[in-house]
């Protein structure tokens, strides 16, 4: 996590002005803290982008959810992991929904969010009995 990827980020979203996310002394100011953090909407994203690439953007994008809870802040200089386990198959009249435990994690074994996600997979995608 570079500050550069956090303004650049938070510009995409139309954030022009300082904030705690690309300005250390708002960070000081709206945060007590030492230094910026990036935006929980941009752990979220890393979780989608997870989902997206197990799944498949045609999966993912149509049947998808997310659900992210930040624990802990993530800030310049952090390598954040995001993991995901397989927590649950069950059928539904479309396909499948997979459910998936997220889980992210800083270098130093923090763990930053935790959260659930899931998808349903269309009956066409999934293995067909013989």
């Amino acid at each position: 996590m570079t500050q550069e990827a956090i303004n650049l980020f938070e510009g995409s979203a139309g954030q022009l002005e300082p904030s705690q996310f690309t300005d250390e002394e708002t960070a000081r100011e709206t945060l007590g803290t030492e230094g910026t953090v990036a935006s929980g909407r941009m752990s979220l994203s890393f979780a989608i982008e997870l989902l997206r690439r197990h799944f498949g953007s045609s999966v993912f994008n149509h049947a998808g959810t997310v659900d992210l809870r930040f624990l802990r802040p993530v800030r310049p200089g952090d390598t954040v992991t995001f993991t995901g386990t397989v927590t649950g198959v069950s059928r539904e009249v479309n396909g499948s929904r997979v459910s998936v435990e997220i889980k992210a994690e800083n270098q130093r074994g923090d763990t930053t969010g935790v959260g659930q996600g899931s998808a349903v997979v269309p009956n066409a995608f999934l293995p067909q009995d013989e």
